[in-house]
C-alpha cells in the first residue's frame, strides 16, 4: 500500500510539472491507454448487464419442454417460428421457449438428475406449461402429480378434441384419486413424429400442473395436428 501511495504521488507530481493540458493530456493517454480503456471496458460493460437485468423479458406466451430427444426443434427452429406465425405471439412482449436439451426419463429412475430438478423447478413455479416424451416415461411421469389432470374444468376444450387419444396413470397421491387419472395425450399423429421424428416409437404430451396458459397449449396442439 505504501509503495501505491508513493507511485501515485510521484506520478502526481510528474503531471504537474508538465506544462499545457494538450502536453498532460498526451502523457496520461501514453502511460495509462490500457487503464483507460479497461476501465472504460468495464464500465460498459457493467452498464449493460445492469441494463439486460432490469429489461429482460422474463414472462413467456409458452413453455414446452421436449425431453429427450436429438431433434432440432429448439427455439429458432422451424416448428418454433411457425408457432410464432400461428398463435401471433409478440416475442418482443414475452418468450415463445421450445426447450430441446431436457434428458430425464422416468423409465429409467433418473428423478435425480440436474434437468429432472429443472422440470420440477419450473413445473411448480408454474412456468413450464407442457412437457413431451414417450408416452410410456409421461405415464410414469404423470403417476407424480406434477401432469395436470385432464378431467379438470379448464380443459374442456381438450379433451372434447383428443380424449379418445388420453394416457392415463394413477396417482401416487391416492388421496387424490384411487382411479386412473387422464395426463397426457398421445401425439404419435402429429407433426412431431411424421415430420419431425423427435423419438423413435411414441410421443406423448402432458400439461404443466400450475400453467396458467391453457389457451397456448390448446394452440400448440392444434398447430402440430396442421392449424
Amino acid at each position: 500500500m505504501d509503495r501505491l501511495k508513493a507511485w501515485y504521488q510521484e506520478e502526481k507530481e510528474k503531471i504537474q510539472g508538465i506544462t499545457g493540458l494538450k502536453r498532460k493530456l498526451e502523457y496520461i493517454w501514453q502511460y495509462y491507454y490500457l487503464w483507460i480503456v479497461g476501465v472504460i471496458g468495464v464500465i460498459c460493460f457493467l452498464s449493460f448487464t445492469f441494463y439486460q437485468y432490469n429489461h429482460a423479458i422474463t414472462d413467456y406466451w409458452f413453455y414446452i419442454t421436449f425431453a429427450n430427444t436429438n431433434a432440432e426443434i429448439g427455439n429458432g427452429s422451424e416448428l418454433w417460428q411457425g408457432y410464432i406465425d400461428y398463435t401471433g405471439f409478440d416475442t418482443k412482449e414475452k418468450n415463445v421457449e421450445f426447450n430441446n436439451v431436457a434428458y430425464f426419463d422416468y423409465r429409467k429412475n433418473e428423478t435425480g438428475n440436474t434437468y429432472f430438478e429443472s422440470y420440477i423447478t419450473y413445473t411448480d413455479a408454474g412456468t413450464l406449461d407442457a412437457v413431451t416424451m414417450e408416452s410410456e416415461s409421461l405415464e410414469l411421469l404423470g403417476q407424480s402429480g406434477r401432469l395436470l389432470d385432464l378431467n379438470r374444468d379448464e380443459c374442456k376444450k381438450i379433451k372434447e378434441k383428443y380424449e379418445d387419444k388420453f394416457i392415463y396413470a394413477l396417482p401416487f397421491d391416492v388421496e387424490y384419486s384411487g382411479e386412473p387419472v387422464p395426463i397426457g395425450i398421445d401425439i404419435s399423429d402429429s407433426i412431431l413424429m411424421e415430420k419431425y421424428n423427435i423419438y423413435p416409437d411414441s410421443c406423448a404430451i402432458g400439461i404443466g400442473a400450475n400453467t396458467k396458459n391453457i389457451d397456448a397449449v390448446i394452440a400448440f396442439l392444434e398447430y402440430i395436428y396442421g392449424g
